[in-house]
């Protein structure tokens, strides 16, 4: 797997990357941070929905002994990267999906 690192050391996870981890049934959780105003795009297939504003009343809902992989819009959206920050501060093993889901739906990956 290649990892890729930022520079505030948040790895980034490429859609290849996540649907084979979704394919391959990695224990993985997926975590749309988008606001819900925007749930109208889609979402990955099996992801969490908790918008990055609730993310710190939300912690509970996520286990630190699982990856976590998050997800926005778009590369322009910087909503995944400060989530993964987020979570990365607080211990989790963390990786930003900045593809989102229009990179995802493009691609005709797994979606609900």
């Amino acid at each position: 797997m290649t990892v890729h690192m930022t520079k505030s050391n948040i790895r980034t996870i490429t859609k290849e990357e996540l649907a084979e981890k979704i394919k391959n049934v990695q224990p993985v959780q997926i975590v749309n941070v988008l606001d819900p105003k925007q749930y109208n795009l889609g979402l990955i297939k099996g992801s969490k929905k908790i918008p990055l504003d609730q993310l710190d009343s939300r912690l509970g809902e996520l286990d630190r002994n699982i990856e976590v992989v998050t997800y926005c819009a778009s590369y322009d959206c910087p909503a995944s990267h400060k989530a993964a920050e987020k979570l990365f501060t607080r211990g989790f093993r963390v990786s930003a999906y900045e593809g989102g889901i229009t990179e995802w739906k493009e691609a005709g990956l797994p979606m609900e």
